[in-house]
């Protein structure tokens, strides 16, 4: 089963470079953090941006820090099946924990080419395989008949799932479910999911890992007032598009810049003044509660 937070971790960037110090920084802060994993080169890690060589960049900055002591599923998207086959071939070289895959962008294929782009995905690794429905980026879903089908390859575990309603479904199926989208965690626990992809996790990762486990103990009431607390910072997290958000707020200590990659715009000032306003209401909150 897999389970917990796993944290989809940004991309620093310095003068339009990757910065793999800062990276390297980022993740070694995150390692003695309530996280089941890291997933690299998500859509949080703006990947779609990156070249072949700024992936592999990022996958060795990590592996220098993490080794094997936390698993890192990596992130494979874009239209083509054949070439995202490929990547995952070259990737199966390193000690990978699994790949975090979408249905293919763009091309908007149905449930039956959905369902052979991810048999040819399955048979090309032996690594364990996350589903990701993330229809407001790819532009198809994966329906839940889909998934039921997908679920008999040993080698699909997990879905990321993006869509709230579609979560009560999925938890009947034979596969973990993940939330992918922070607003909708709670639910996706309440619904029996079993963690998140949280972009969040970022500031929030013992938070959220505690929220986990008073719904697992029964004490939804708890759960609810610890994320209630979360909810005015994940709104301005996403008030932008990702990850500026979130690259602004852990900016404000210092840990990486603020930078991004256009065409994604850096976040604006007066977000990131109501980041640090809310952070800190949030902080006292969660003092409070718990």
């Amino acid at each position: 089963m897999v389970s917990g937070i796993w944290l989809p971790i940004v991309t620093p960037f310095k003068d339009g470079q990757v910065d793999t110090d800062a990276l390297q920084r980022l993740a070694e802060r995150y390692l003695s953090q309530e996280i089941s994993g890291f997933v690299a080169l998500g859509t949080t890690g703006e990947a779609a941006l990156l070249d072949h060589y700024e992936r592999l960049k990022v996958l060795r900055s990590l592996f220098e820090v993490i080794g094997t002591r936390l698993t890192v599923v990596v992130g494979i998207g874009g239209m083509n099946t054949r070439d995202m086959v490929q990547e995952i071939r070259e990737l199966d070289r390193w000690d990978i924990g699994g790949y975090l895959v979408s249905a293919p962008a763009y091309v908007c294929p149905d449930q039956d080419g959905i369902r052979w782009h991810f048999d040819e995905v399955a048979r090309a690794t032996e690594r364990p395989v996350i589903l990701y429905d993330v229809p407001h980026r790819t532009g198809v879903s994966i329906d839940t008949n889909t998934v039921e089908r997908l679920a008999e390859h040993a080698n699909i575990v997990a879905i990321k799932a993006c869509v709230p309603a579609t979560f009560e479904k999925l938890c009947q199926l034979p596969i973990s479910v993940l939330c992918g989208n922070d607003d909708a965690y709670l639910d996706c626990l309440i619904a029996g999911g079993s963690g998140g992809i949280l972009t969040s996790a970022h500031l929030f990762a013992d938070v959220l890992a505690e929220i986990h486990e008073r719904v697992l103990s029964a004490r939804t009431d708890d759960a609810a007032a610890f994320f209630e607390a979360l909810k005015p910072v994940i709104k301005l997290l996403f008030s932008a598009p990702n990850p500026s958000g979130v690259k602004a707020a852990l900016a404000l200590d210092g840990v990486i810049g603020s930078e991004t990659r256009l065409p994604v715009m850096e976040a604006s000032a007066t977000l990131k003044e109501q980041l640090r306003i809310a952070l800190d209401a949030c902080f006292r909150q969660l003092a409070i509660v718990a």
